[in-house]
């Protein structure tokens, strides 16, 4: 059986619960080449609608936190990989 986590009213949702995946990454509860709870897990542990978790699997792909791979899901990547991914400053 899943908890519910408790979110607070006056903050976006989508964003508390990427700041609490984004800190289970960086904490290493998820650890790099690491599955990620699928949408539907994220949905029913933070009682979110589907589009809200979608919103959030967004973020964290942005965020480089995160690769999808179709058909396998979603998996946390490595500090290469982020680094790769990160934006350049090409203001030299």
């Amino acid at each position: 059986m899943i908890t519910v986590v408790e979110l607070k009213a006056n903050q976006p949702r989508w964003r508390q619960v990427h700041a609490i995946i984004a800190e289970r990454i960086r904490s290493g509860e998820y650890k790099a080449g690491e599955r990620i709870p699928s949408l539907l897990d994220l949905v029913d542990e933070f009682g979110i609608a589907n589009a809200t978790g979608q919103k959030v699997m967004r973020a964290l792909r942005t965020d480089g936190l995160i690769r999808t791979e179709p058909g396998m899901g979603s998996f946390v990547t490595t500090p290469e990989e982020r680094q790769e991914s990160a934006p350049t400053d090409k203001t030299e």
